[in-house]
């Protein structure tokens, strides 16, 4: 039976803390079950990780072997992979970047951090301060400092979502019934609520008033109430009594005219020069089979969305940061109870791990493997303590009390902050491999 589930390699970056934690390579309820052996000629291992953190004269390759054994002192299973090892350079030419995921992407947090570490100065980790080297392009928007970070991040998305044009996205417009208004075009770009949530009136029609999102106004399908009562701006300010209304598909890439997506198009509509480099972070969502390992649901969007990218801009690399172990102290029966989707700890947990070696394999298929990699998120998250937890009493009886998940998938904010280190190590790795060419 294989319980190790290392990735070929991993990227490492001198002055960067690597850390490379048992419970997201070791597919076993209990990973701390065996004896857990590391070796290999650098780095130190503790009691739930291994942890480098290489200087400049560390440049290079180096083999990490991880074993399993019994209390006969019996190899249970053993594991190898090569920590690759690379120092920070400046892009020799400018890199436009987008970052592509669902609810883990849609708050922007790991982009941000990536481009912190990368383009900026100070900080926790210091950054390395290539300023100006990198744009971060998507609708999704944030700021690290006065920089825009784009991505794209849609909650409940997954590989399909970003091939079809059938989803509600955080960005989808409100098309509002009406039956009479007095509306004109001194109005547009008026500021409206609707139970409590900003909207700007963008299009306007005898019948019909479309109205774009406001500020702080990110949800999917955010509740519509029976009416909207002016802001500011405009000239005609009584209240727009709705009689229904719908929301536009929301697929940042669709195309109408071709009823396909159309990455040229979509960087020409937003101002962007092309993209360079793409890093995708899916899919907790769709993963409902405990024990899973058909992943063709997932994999047949994967191929098109990739495809599709490498049409456009043949010189594009594409990353596939793999999903992280979900919560292991509580947050499943916390979310999903003990029936139904989810529920099942461990088989989630065997599921995520078996998704994300379908992501390696498919990155190093024949089909894509010059210009895709699979970069493995879960090995360097630590899903025991950055998970959402709170302290319980450990029985009605007591006043012990222990930490207790309160979440399934989607982490604290240092848990994110950890996805943005994933993402910095391998940008510096892509940019380093780059520069190269």
């Amino acid at each position: 039976m294989k319980y190790i589930f290392l990735a070929k390699e991993y990227d490492l970056v001198v002055g960067d803390t690597f850390e490379l934690f048992y419970r997201g390579i070791i597919c076993l309820h209990n990973p701390y079950k065996y004896y857990i052996l590391v070796r290999c000629p650098k780095g130190n291992p503790y009691h739930r990780y291994y942890t480098f953190t290489p200087k400049e004269d560390e440049i290079g390759d180096y083999e990490l072997t991880i074993s399993l054994i019994d209390d006969d002192h019996q190899v249970v299973d053993f594991a190898t992979t090569t920590l690759h090892v690379v120092k920070p350079e400046r892009p020799t030419k400018h890199q436009n970047v987008l970052c592509i995921g669902d609810s883990l992407t849609f708050t922007g947090e790991w982009p941000k951090e990536g481009y912190r570490r990368f383009t900026k100065t100070g900080g926790e980790p210091n950054g390395l301060g290539y300023d100006k080297s990198l744009t971060m392009i998507g609708t999704c928007q944030k700021k690290v400092e006065d920089d825009i970070v784009g991505y794209e991040g849609y909650g409940s998305w997954t590989w399909k979502s970003f091939c079809t044009t059938d989803v509600v996205s955080t960005i989808s417009p409100v098309w509002v019934e009406v039956n009479n208004h007095n509306l004109d075009e001194n109005d547009q770009h008026s500021v409206w609520k609707s139970e409590g949530l900003e909207w700007i009136l963008e299009s306007i029609e005898e019948k019909r008033l479309k109205f774009k999102r406001g500020n702080l106004n990110y949800t999917p399908t955010p509740k519509i109430g029976d009416k909207f009562i002016h802001v500011s701006g405009g000239i005609h300010h009584e209240d727009i009594i709705v009689n229904k209304y719908e929301f536009e598909m929301g697929n940042p890439f669709w195309n109408k005219a071709i009823e396909n997506n159309d990455f040229k198009t979509y960087c020409s509509k937003y101002g962007y020069e092309g993209i360079d480099l793409v890093y995708v972070l899916l899919s907790w969502n769709g993963q409902y089979i405990p024990y899973n390992t058909n992943f063709d649901h997932h994999t047949i969007y994967a191929k098109k969305l990739m495809t599709q990218i490498h049409e456009a801009y043949p010189n594009a690399h594409i990353t596939l940061l793999g999903i992280q172990i979900c919560s292991v102290n509580g947050g499943i029966g916390a979310n999903y109870g003990a029936s139904g989707y989810y529920s099942d700890e461990f088989g989630t947990i065997t599921t995520a791990f078996n998704y994300n070696k379908c992501l390696e394999e498919l990155a190093n298929s024949d089909e894509f493997k010059d210009y895709v990699r699979y970069v493995d998120t879960k090995a360097q998250f630590d899903s025991e303590y950055n998970m959402p937890m709170i302290l319980k009493k450990v029985n009605t009886r007591s006043t012990i009390t222990e930490y207790i998940g309160t979440n399934a998938v989607h982490p604290t904010s240092n848990g994110y902050l950890q996805i943005g280190d994933v993402f910095y190590r391998a940008l510096v790795r892509d940019i380093v491999d780059g520069n190269k060419k």
